[in-house]
């Protein structure tokens, strides 16, 4: 009894040591970001992108369960995806606002805005066929998919449809962000009113992709509650 409680209490604690991993992604940004000579807004950016990144790290890991190394395996790849989606779709340069020349009248790009569900999809399978147009449909599908596997796997959530849901909500929130953050650069000098797309097709996509993440996860599971019976028969015999 004694040693299953201090095997629980190691658990819980080595599931932290998966912070390291974030590490990886600070030497990546600093090493990109920060150059001879860079100026205290520079140092603050990066330190503001993995600070907040960090935190959300933390509050994940603090709701998982580790039952065992593959657990943890999982687990400090879920960190390192969280860094490196956000270096993708939510990364907000704030040197940016300090650097450029702010000229005023903001305003909406709507040429990068697509409310007409399928129509991206459409052109970029169908119409305006290209290597870029496919790989780029081809990760909207799986940008979210790690998520959805991740929360499953390390029992963060535990029922699939709340999964969906929190996919859902995720892949909004993305949009919304990037949608604020053109709007927000749009009044500086040759912004064009930002360069992100903002495209209900993504959603679409990325709530796609979390299915396959939920559907990989049951796939997993089943395979892992076999081989724990497999290994059980074989004990006893």
């Amino acid at each position: 009894m004694m040693g299953n409680r201090k095997r629980s209490l190691g658990m819980k604690l080595n599931k932290w040591y998966s912070l390291l991993v974030s590490f990886i992604y600070f030497i990546y940004i600093y090493n990109t970001h920060i150059f001879e000579g860079a100026s205290l807004l520079e140092y603050l950016n990066v330190l503001a992108n993995f600070g907040a990144i960090l935190l959300i790290s933390s509050w994940l890991i603090s709701k998982s369960v580790i039952e065992n190394t593959l657990d943890f395996i999982i687990l400090c790849g879920f960190i390192l995806y969280l860094f490196i989606l956000h270096s993708y779709v939510t990364y907000v340069d704030i040197s940016y606002y300090f650097n450029q020349d702010y000229v005023g009248n903001p305003f909406v790009n709507i040429e990068r805005i697509n409310l007409i569900p399928f129509k991206t999809i459409y052109n970029d399978l169908l119409i305006v066929v290209a290597p870029v147009t496919v790989i780029q449909t081809i990760g909207n599908i799986i940008l979210l998919a790690p998520l959805a596997f991740a929360l499953l796997s390390l029992k963060i959530l535990t029922n699939k449809n709340k999964v969906i849901f929190t996919i859902i909500l995720t892949t909004l929130f993305i949009e919304i962000f990037q949608f604020i953050q053109n709007f927000s650069v749009s009044g500086y000098l040759y912004s064009e009113g930002g360069h992100r797309a903002i495209d209900i097709d993504d959603i679409l996509l990325n709530t796609l992709g979390g299915l396959i993440g939920v559907l990989v996860f049951i796939l997993y599971n089943k395979t892992i509650s076999n081989n724990t019976v497999n290994k059980k028969d074989v004990a006893s015999n």
